[in-house]
């Protein structure tokens, strides 16, 4: 019983995360979205599309890609689709990645096609300095903003691997709408990004869209990583590794879509559980204790939220000096959520958003214990195979 006293402890292991991420908004709130833009003189795009096939919303994609591109006057692109199986899209070259098809390192899933895209550029002479790949997945909606933001880093001739915000406004009346309120973390976790990327150190993470990748530094590193479902975070390690901070970001908003499904959202977020626990063994130590660390935290903390009712009635023995850091921690688990939710609500009503706001603010406890769920049944109850939400 007197263990129970000392449930505060579990709460001090996520406050460097927050605290951090705190810093990271005021530092990069002018910057984690490009505003101007300089003349474009357009080198060659590829949009690549990954998709394991069978997607009926990869052809509204492609089809907003060739309008966007139109809207901006920029011609000097192609759009590519890599697929699992044999399909076609109007406006889209599309491949098939052949089922005997086989990397030296028994690559699968995804980073199996990612690496087979890099084969077939090489073979077209594709992957050169002069051609830059544009990783988007089944359900990315190129903005205007975005495509004049990759636009102006590449002729810019700025660093050969780039990322930019990842908001997710689609599709916002499919679904369940707590799943919409869990994901409005995503969009504030992008100033993490920004801060990574900005500093030009070691990427603890990357996404695997809306990067942007010049095509002969993908080729010299290649997607050919065994057993791993996180190859786009594996991909940052490796290409630091090797040439140091060649990151950037540039600025660019990508708009998707959150899960439909509160059991789509527990599997998604433990395909990246699944993915950070692979990886683990292939990073340095430095690396390997920060990725640790956030495994960690995320499970006690998932712990910690678990444990509130009974800390709200059980006196904890805490320092009297910890008060004011456990209310300003209580604030920003507070504030990212509704800085996310005014990303990913921006296009419905002012209305609407402000009352979304207020639901918010009283279901974000709740939303604090849903997000440690996915960890905690990580270690009971999990998907065998890679799993691909529905879209």
């Amino acid at each position: 019983m007197i263990l129970l006293n000392y449930i505060w402890v579990l709460w001090l292991l996520g406050m460097p995360i927050y605290f951090t991420l705190a810093y990271e908004i005021l530092k990069y709130r002018t910057t984690l979205i490009k505003k101007t833009f300089v003349p474009i003189n357009p080198k060659k795009m590829i949009f690549q599309i990954t998709t394991i096939g069978n997607m009926s919303i990869v052809q509204e994609s492609v089809n907003n890609i060739n309008r966007i591109c139109r809207e901006v006057g920029y011609s000097n692109y192609e759009v590519l689709v890599v697929s699992e199986v044999k399909e076609a899209f109007d406006g889209a070259k599309t491949i098939t990645v052949p089922k005997e098809y086989s990397t030296p390192h028994k690559a699968k899933y995804k980073t199996r096609a990612l690496h087979y895209a890099v084969e077939y550029r090489e073979n077209s002479r594709e992957n050169t300095k002069d051609v830059w790949i544009y990783h988007l997945d089944d359900e990315s909606m190129v903005t205007k903003q975005g495509l004049l933001s990759v636009l102006d880093h590449i002729d810019n001739n700025r660093e050969p691997i780039a990322e930019g915000l990842i908001t997710y406004p689609n599709k916002l009346e499919v679904g369940s709408k707590l799943v919409k309120y869990l994901d409005a973390v995503r969009p504030t976790f992008c100033y993490s990004c920004c801060a990574m990327l900005k500093s030009k150190g070691k990427p603890d993470w990357l996404h695997g869209s809306n990067l942007l990748v010049r095509a002969d530094i993908e080729k010299s590193i290649g997607w050919d990583f065994a057993n791993s479902c996180a190859e786009d975070s594996l991909f940052g390690y490796i290409a630091h590794k090797r040439y140091g901070g060649i990151f950037g970001w540039h600025g660019g908003i990508l708009e998707e879509q959150s899960p439909f499904t509160f059991s789509d959202f527990v599997k998604q977020r433990q395909r990246w559980i699944r993915g950070n626990i692979e990886n683990l063994s292939r990073l340095g130590v430095w690396e390997k204790f920060k990725g640790a660390y956030r495994m960690t935290s995320w499970f006690l903390g998932a712990l910690s939220s678990f444990t509130l009712i009974p800390a709200l009635l059980i006196r904890q023995s805490y320092p009297w000096f910890l008060t004011p850091f456990f209310v300003f921690n209580t604030i920003i688990l507070f504030g990212i959520y509704q800085i996310g939710l005014g990303m990913n609500f921006s296009k419905v009503s002012k209305k609407q958003r402000i009352v979304e706001h207020i639901k918010l603010f009283f279901v974000s406890p709740l939303l604090w214990f849903l997000e440690g769920v996915p960890m905690v049944l990580y270690f009971f109850k999990r998907a065998s195979e890679f799993y691909v939400i529905k879209k």
